[in-house]
């Protein structure tokens, strides 16, 4: 069981553009997503932020929440739920509720899914064990940071994947 950073990215480093939309990946991103479907496949909880959730919630067009893990929602708003989706309101310690996430994936692992922030509130306290990034080859110039921290320490590279003639997805060892 690992817990996962799995996101795409701009070659300057924004997983969101000022406006919070992922539209530009979309535009851009490789054609043949089917290895995010495998990935997903071995989750068995996620963890985002507010931001991510409302991305999501602005853009399901009437689809069904995609997800059939539990998934945590780190945030202060209100939102709405979606109907037949395992969606929890949390706060609070990251540490305590990555305990709730590992028990909730059993054997599988825990998806990081968008909030940079919130990510680097994981890797603070040690929680955060590889980071697989899809960095497509655009700029955005601004918008959401994919990492909003400072290590001096360089993450150890374990894969190296093309992805299309726009991406490449890198995994990254964070701990070991």
């Amino acid at each position: 069981m690992k817990t996962i950073y799995f996101t795409a990215s701009s070659l300057d480093g924004y997983i969101a553009d000022k406006n919070d939309s992922l539209l530009w990946l979309f535009k851009n991103g490789p054609t043949d997503i089917s290895f995010i479907d495998e990935f997903v496949a071995t989750i068995g909880s996620i963890a985002m932020g507010a931001s991510t959730y409302q991305w999501l919630l602005d853009n399901l067009n009437d689809q069904p929440w995609p997800y059939k893990v539990p998934c945590f929602v780190f945030t202060h708003r209100q939102f709405k739920t979606i109907e037949g989706a395992d969606v929890r309101f949390v706060q609070g310690d990251v540490v305590e509720r990555h305990e709730e996430l590992k028990k909730l994936a059993g054997d599988k692992n825990v998806w990081l899914m968008g909030g940079g922030d919130l990510v680097g509130q994981f890797h603070d306290h040690g929680l955060v064990d590889e980071m697989h990034i899809q960095t497509v080859a655009v700029f955005l110039n601004d918008g959401k940071k994919l990492f909003n921290r400072r290590t001096e320490t360089a993450f150890k590279i374990k894969e190296i994947r093309q992805r299309g003639d726009t991406c490449v997805e890198v995994i990254y060892n964070v701990r070991g």
